[in-house]
């Protein structure tokens, strides 16, 4: 294709800056709005070919009801000179692959964060009912500001569909295949899963688990053999982390986590530092005489002939496969239906005409029928037979796609002298419905608002000083025009007391803690209150200490002496009783801006030894003894 050129006098394509198997991807420039999009081209050889047009098409229709911002953004989807593109959101930067090759690894935290980006990415789609089944380095796009987008939702398939397609042809990269996937057998939610653990894994060690003389070879030791753990390959890599990457690279999908949104939430544990790896056991290599991929050997089942037989009479079990084989046929037979009139055009070259009416007169040609075709094939149909297409107006359509004709002012059928013009109505695509602002809305509430609305809702709660239990912060925000079944996510408030639950030496439980914000400047003081409960009498009279730490240990400020609640002595506690606890923790003028830590605990004032921590419930403990709560900043 030369450059720059210009499609349906709208993308002025100008720059070439990717392609994979099946399309080229161009830097444009959208002339009505003003803006650079990227525009994916399918490849002209595979324009006549029906399975390549439906995958394609799938494509845009697929990425189109994903929003989230961790995904790139589809605009729009149409034909020029009968190639089909999509629009798509331009990502300025590069991918995660050539960040990788850049950096050799990349630190832990990075990793992580991109990791967490792109299971909200995926986790997105695992809601929507699909898979996106090639998720690799190449397919993650990465922002200035370091924001990983995933893109090539083209190979996504509805949930329980083959790993294969009619082609025979497996979707996916070798290096980044589930086991599941070299096999040939169906993708899940969890094979999407496998292939984050494998780019988490590339992320922290700069190198992918498995590699071959060919595509096979790596295929094969997707299925047969074990990978080296992370934190044997770099042991500065924490081993919680490297139990996550086991468990999303479970030869077994049953071993994995379930979607992405279940590994999300374990790294996001991990990172607060709350993730718990009790009893947790890496997947184990296969031993000797083991089926293929780890997996366990599959029960047989007795075929329904056998189990006839068994029985000695009416199987029940096979009628009944037998029906619902008759019902899945019968209900195949719309969809080839569907497929066929939306590209039967395409292939055939023109526009299908109705069934033929009484002669025609001379000078006169009959309108065919146009509603539910491309707007583009559409006014190249009608110029086959010498009529002409005037655009009257456009309306939201539930079903058929943007750009697609949703009604015609002559009926088809209708015989009309050559030259004259077919009015038609375009689809806008479903209807939009307007994000309501729903800050400070009881979640309750607003997840009803939002599901009668038709709209899709997740909620995660936050630390904040509103009252528990209300909104905070959506995305997408307030006003944003979103199409049904859109994921709303909710950010819900935890409130300014955080549960912790940590048992200091079997004798004093700190269940709660207070703090009314997160940042301060220096000469302030952070106000803390505690609330203790003794679980037994305490041995003695402990005294708290309560220190305001660098994230690396080092002391900044520091408040010790007998717990002020109550002004009691701990060893006069009572069993069960609460115990709120006030402290002022001063910042130092000279404090320097950053990120800091509260760490608390228990020592003897004479021996000054500390009471051991058995627990730290949701916090976590350092390693001479204090508990280790929420982290603060200090701004200028």
């Amino acid at each position: 294709m030369e450059l720059p050129v210009i499609f349906n006098d709208r993308y002025r394509l100008y720059k070439k800056i990717g392609e994979g198997g099946l399309a080229e991807v161009f830097k444009a420039q959208d002339m009505s709005l003003g803006r650079v999009v990227a525009v994916k081209v399918l490849r002209r050889e595979y324009t006549r070919n029906p399975n390549f047009l439906v995958n394609f098409h799938r494509e845009a229709q697929s990425a189109a009801r994903l929003s989230n911002p961790y995904i790139v953004a589809v605009y729009d989807f149409g034909q020029h000179q009968h190639r089909p593109y999509i629009v798509l959101e331009y990502i300025p930067g590069s991918d995660l692959r050539t960040l990788i090759h850049e950096k050799g690894k990349l630190p832990v935290d990075q990793a992580v964060e991109f990791a967490i980006q792109i299971c909200t990415a995926v986790g997105t789609a695992h809601r929507a009912g699909l898979v996106h089944g090639d998720l690799k380095p190449g397919n993650i796009l990465v922002t200035a500001g370091r924001t990983a987008k995933v893109t090539d939702f083209g190979l996504a398939r509805a949930l329980g569909e083959s790993a294969m397609d009619e082609g025979e042809v497996v979707w996916g990269t070798p290096a980044y295949f589930a086991p599941e996937q070299a096999a040939g057998d169906r993708v899940l939610p969890a094979t999407d899963v496998y292939a984050i653990g494998i780019i988490l894994y590339e992320m922290l060690t700069g190198r992918v688990p498995f590699v071959g003389v060919d595509d096979q070879d790596v295929a094969r030791k997707q299925l047969y053999e074990p990978h080296i753990p992370v934190d044997r390959i770099d042991p500065s890599i924490p081993e919680p982390l490297a139990r996550i990457v086991d468990a999303a690279m479970a030869k077994n999908p049953n071993e994995r986590f379930i979607t992405a949104d279940h590994m999300r939430e374990a790294l996001i544990m991990y990172r607060q530092g709350s993730l718990s790896m009790t009893g947790y056991q890496p997947p184990q290599p296969p031993p000797v005489g083991s089926t293929a991929a780890g997996r366990p050997a599959a029960r047989r089942r007795p075929t329904a002939a056998e189990a006839a037989t068994a029985e000695g009479g009416f199987d029940v079990t096979l009628w009944l496969l037998g029906l619902i084989a008759v019902i899945a046929v019968m209900g195949l037979i719309p969809l080839f239906v569907a497929v066929y009139n939306a590209y039967a055009p395409l292939w055939l070259g023109s526009l299908a005409v109705p069934t033929p009416l009484p002669e025609l007169q001379p000078g006169q040609v009959r309108v065919p029928d146009i509603v539910g075709v491309d707007a583009d094939r559409a006014r190249a149909g009608l110029d086959d037979l010498g009529l002409t297409m005037t655009i009257v107006g456009e309306a939201p359509h539930p079903s058929y796609p943007v750009f697609t004709v949703i009604s015609q002012t002559i009926p088809a059928g209708a015989a009309v002298e050559a030259g004259s013009a077919v009015g038609v109505v375009l689809s806008q695509g479903p209807p939009l419905i307007e994000l309501p602002d729903l800050s400070g809305v009881a979640v309750e509430e607003a997840e009803r608002r939002l599901s009668e609305a038709g709209l899709v809702v997740q909620r995660y709660e936050e630390w904040s000083v509103e009252r528990p239990g209300t909104v905070i912060s959506q995305d997408p925000p307030p006003g944003s025009l979103v199409a049904n079944q859109t994921l709303v996510t909710l950010v819900v408030s935890s409130g300014a007391r955080i549960q912790v639950g940590a048992n200091f030496g079997g004798q004093i439980l700190l269940t709660a803690y207070e703090i009314p914000r997160l940042q301060f400047r220096p000469g302030e003081a952070i106000d803390l209150t505690f609330f203790w409960q003794a679980t037994t009498p305490p041995a003695e009279a402990y005294h708290l200490f309560v220190y305001l730490t660098t994230p690396q240990g080092g002391i900044v400020s520091q408040v010790e002496g007998p717990p002020l609640g109550g002004t009691r002595p701990t060893s006069t506690w009572n069993i069960g009783e609460v115990i709120v606890d006030p402290y002022r923790l001063p910042i130092p003028p000279t404090t320097i801006a950053g990120d800091y830590q509260v760490r608390v605990g228990f020592l003897n004032p004479q021996t000054r030894i500390r009471l051991p921590i058995l627990d730290p419930g949701r916090a976590e403990e350092d390693n001479l003894g204090a508990l280790i709560l929420r982290g603060v900043q200090v701004v200028q």
